[in-house]
């Protein structure tokens, strides 16, 4: 019998889906689970995903003019790449993640005693780039303004 309990135990009980499991049995508000778990699946509202649904605008990211996919707006921007270095700077890893799967296994090397805290501070980061980029994109705001409030 299908249920929503059904679907939720087959997401983060599923061998498949590790990453969804931290995502689903993590602290973290629902919203942002869902967001997550969109990034995970590569089905989150980026420019070269609305241009599969035949959207006509600008491909190219606000904050580079690169095309947009997901692992560039969350790890592969020059901009991002700042706000992962910051963090690898502050736990003094000497390197940084370049997508989801890779950020995962970069906190288990980096942050071994912390486990339960990866999909915090991961959503965290994820979540405050997609809303500074929304803010960027869609409100016109400036950049550096939004980045140093």
């Amino acid at each position: 019998m299908f249920t929503v309990k059904s679907v939720y135990n087959g997401l983060s009980k599923s061998e498949s889906g590790i990453y969804r499991k931290r995502i689903w049995k993590g602290k973290i508000p629902a919203k942002i689970k869902i967001f997550l778990w969109l990034m995970a699946n590569n089905a989150i509202l980026t420019k070269n995903n609305l241009q599969k649904r035949k959207w006509q605008g600008d491909p190219s990211c606000v904050l580079c003019d690169c095309v947009k996919t997901v692992s560039h707006l969350f790890f592969q921007c020059p901009v991002v790449k700042v706000i992962w270095l910051v963090v690898a700077k502050c736990f003094g890893a000497s390197n940084i993640p370049t997508n989801l799967q890779q950020c995962w296994q970069w906190c288990e090397q980096w942050f071994p005693f912390g486990k339960q805290y990866h999909p915090w501070g991961v959503a965290a980061i994820c979540w405050a780039i997609w809303k500074c980029r929304n803010r960027a994109c869609f409100e016109k705001k400036n950049l550096l303004r939004i980045l140093l409030r």
